[in-house]
């Protein structure tokens, strides 16, 4: 079986996709024709079906490849990390479940599957635990803000296209995989992926199953990593993704495709936190936190996702072409327990989210020269949480480890989550070397909040303490907004192009961490409190800009941007309690953003990417640089590679650059290492990997914003202290057949 090339990044989508909703992106893969029909210099994106040349792109954007992903995953690559290798804009990531300040050009990142939204009103940062990259054919990026995609926009857009039916090459696609550092025999981790495929002229389907099962992950020194007591590890956790789509030709014109997704990522670990006895090691920072076996939870941490769609397209609607969505989402996701020592109380949540929606787009060419993209979409989203609470003494004397529930209470006010939006894009070609478009998007919020019972309040009332406790009011809060976008682009060769463009983008802060919060007197009665009615929650609106240059020739793929955004509010995390507010600073993040592709030989090529960000605030007036718990870090990556008939390698590296914010609280980067290497068999390929190859020691991004996240509640910083992983290897055999 041949090895798949190592490819570079295509900078490759239709100026369009920087303008228009979710359902642009996710319909590229739906509707497209087949790509059996397409020039290399082409791919099919967006819901106008039309193939692009690179010389039609508008805006920062990307096409990361599924030999690129597959290479890294089957090296042993974490998802997160793989991301951020080869996404310029976005941050390095984490080694545990979340990814939380994971930001793309140091703003909020939006993350779909086939255009379907990932993101909730609640921001629990879990959407790259939602896919085994077995399942990705490719996915779309856009680097910062978009007016059409609603809100999660600020930063960017990741749309990650599953596999169809129609893209395999044979019927039956293998993985088996495993990974270790070598340092117990906890170290392993191991995967068996296989699908089933058929592709005939009326119709296609594809179905996919695959299993990961991972141990203890170790660091440079061979000691177990800390699980993250924040936002959870994956450490003793298996992983099972179903994935199935079917996708039937109704004629020349008219097609129909259903997907269907069951993603379930759980814990069931025997070793926990050892907090000391009495929890005495949070609040000693002379006590270095670790690992012990005799972790006796039932209900451990866990993502836990459904999806399903139906679309359908018409490439010939009154003359125009038609695109409809219809999608459901439900996901539940689990935390593990942690102390309350101002209540003495003991819980761990679980938060539910339901979203339906449907989007619908509209495509025509008036004229040679113009095209038009409208539609309308709509979604509604239920969210509730609930808090299993545990005996606080039982864990207490055994040192965090074990733990006895006593009973159930609420953890967030229940939101209710309207939206609908409708949209208007046009393109307009001047000359043959001169494009315009603009684009405006209205979109109307409402969020409705219920009444709630404070969490600390809802304990004393299981406990006994007291006998009931009054609830803070919920309430309904509109949001109406006007979004425009603007660009224009010019052609400067068919390999070579400048643009510049304007783009808005508008978010609603966290609500259940902002409402249902109150102060209460001994007896449970309500003295104040942040409602609907006297503290309603302000939206924060972002404007961006951008100037890019591209060069695409057979040899050499190059961009470089320049980008600046501003938002009028900023959102502050209060560290005492992790709620959050919305004041009246001024937040401006600017950079320089890069990358390159060189083809040195047929067989030889290299590589590099890089993100210079500058973020600040003001405060009193002047422009500060913003904390290290929500600023991006700069990073650059670069690589080698070489590629001939049946052996391909490549040796990458990763570099975050430190910051320091205007208190002179520190990140620190980092550097990482990683070799890949593949060799194709009579029968499927062989892939080896090695990452972290030089056993580098660091701490990861997130474990060095949850130090000061958390510096409130947690005076031992050891108990966030989540160092990255060690020297691993892996072995992954694929075939296709």
């Amino acid at each position: 079986m041949k090895l798949a090339k190592s490819t570079t990044t295509k900078f490759v989508l239709n100026p369009i996709l920087t303008a228009m909703l979710g359902l642009s992106v996710s319909l590229s893969a739906q509707a497209a024709v087949s790509s059996a029909d397409q020039d290399e210099s082409m791919t099919v994106v967006t819901a106008n079906r039309s193939a692009q040349s690179i010389s039609d792109i508008a805006a920062t954007v990307m096409v990361i490849e599924g030999e690129q992903i597959a290479e890294q995953a089957k090296s042993g690559v974490d998802f997160k990390a793989l991301l951020a290798n080869l996404i310029p804009s976005l941050d390095v990531g984490s080694q545990s479940r979340t990814n939380s300040g994971q930001n793309m050009r140091g703003r909020k990142t939006l993350v779909m599957i086939d255009g379907i939204s990932l993101n909730s009103s609640r921001s629990i940062s879990r959407q790259f635990d939602s896919i085994n990259p077995f399942n990705i054919a490719r996915i779309e990026v856009i680097s910062g803000a978009s007016a059409m995609y609603g809100g999660g926009s600020t930063g960017g857009v990741i749309n990650i296209i599953t596999k169809k039916g129609r893209d395999a090459d044979g019927v039956s696609e293998t993985w088996l995989g495993a990974k270790s550092g070598f340092n117990s025999s906890e170290d392993l981790e191991w995967q068996v992926a296989q699908s089933v495929s058929m592709n005939n002229e009326n119709m296609d389907a594809r179905l996919a199953v695959s299993y990961v099962d991972t141990g203890g992950m170790y660091d440079s020194n061979g000691d177990m990593v800390l699980h993250d007591v924040t936002q959870t590890s994956t450490q003793f956790n298996s992983q099972l993704d179903i994935m199935g789509n079917v996708g039937f030709k109704l004629s020349s014109t008219k097609r129909l495709e259903l997907m269907a997704q069951y993603y379930d990522s759980g814990q069931d670990s025997d070793y926990g936190v050892d907090y000391g006895p009495r929890y005495r090691y949070i609040s000693d920072p002379s006590k270095t936190i670790g690992m012990a076996e005799g972790y006796q939870l039932d209900d451990q941490a866990q993502s836990v996702r459904s999806l399903i769609s139906a679309n359908y397209s018409d490439a010939d609607f009154l003359g125009q072409t038609l695109n409809l969505q219809l999608f459901h989402r439900s996901e539940s996701l689990h935390f593990n327990p942690f102390p309350d020592f101002s209540s003495m109380s003991l819980g761990s949540s679980e938060q539910d989210t339901q979203v339906t929606g449907a989007k619908l787009v509209l495509t025509s060419t008036p004229t040679d020269a113009l095209s038009l993209v409208y539609g309308v979409d709509a979604d509604y989203e239920k969210f509730s949480a609930t808090q299993n609470m545990y005996d606080i003494r039982t864990a207490s004397a055994t040192n965090g480890l074990v733990h006895a529930k006593i009973g159930e209470t609420g953890r967030y006010p229940d939101i209710k989550n309207t939206s609908f939006s409708g949209f208007l894009q046009a393109d307009y070609q001047i000359v043959k070397s001169l494009s315009v478009n603009a684009g405006v998007r209205y979109q109307y919020i409402e969020i409705d909040v219920s009444d709630f019972v404070a969490a600390d309040q809802q304990y004393k009332v299981l406990t006994g303490q007291i006998t009931s406790a009054d609830a803070v009011p919920g309430g309904k809060k509109g949001y109406g907004n006007t979004l425009f976008n603007t660009g224009l682009l010019f052609k400067m060769s068919q390999q070579q192009q400048l643009w510049f463009n304007f783009s808005q983008a508008f978010e609603v802060p966290d609500p259940a961490k902002y409402y249902g919060r109150g102060t209460y007197d001994n007896s449970g009665n309500l003295t104040s409190s942040i409602n609907v009615s006297n503290n309603p929650l302000e939206g924060v609106k972002t404007n961006a800009v951008e100037l890019g240059w591209r060069l695409n020739q057979d040899s050499v793929s190059a961009q470089l941007v320049s980008y600046y955004s501003v938002s009028d509010k900023k959102v502050q995390y209060n560290k005492a309690d992790q709620t959050v507010d919305v004041v009246d600073n001024d937040v401006r993040i600017y950079g320089l953003e890069g990358q390159l592709d060189y083809y040195l030989t047929g067989e030889l090529s290299l590589g590099t990417n890089f993100n210079y960000i500058i973020s600040e605030a003001k405060d009193s007036g002047e422009w500060q640089d913003l904390t290290i718990d929500s600023a991006s870090p700069s990073k650059a990556s670069a690589y080698l590679a070489w590629q001939a008939d049946s052996l391909q390698a490549r040796l990458q590296t990763m570099q975050m650059f430190s910051y320091e914010d205007s208190a002179d609280n520190k990140l620190e980067g980092y550097n990482t290492v990683d070799l890949l290497t593949g060799v194709a068999l009579p029968v499927g390929a062989l892939q080896f990997g090695i990452t972290n190859l030089l056993n580098t020691e660091y701490d990861t991004l997130w474990s060095q914003r949850a130090q000061s996240t958390y510096s409130s509640l947690i005076p031992n910083t050891s108990l966030v202290k989540f160092q990255g992983q060690g020297r691993t290897y892996s072995v992954n055999y694929s075939v296709e057949f």
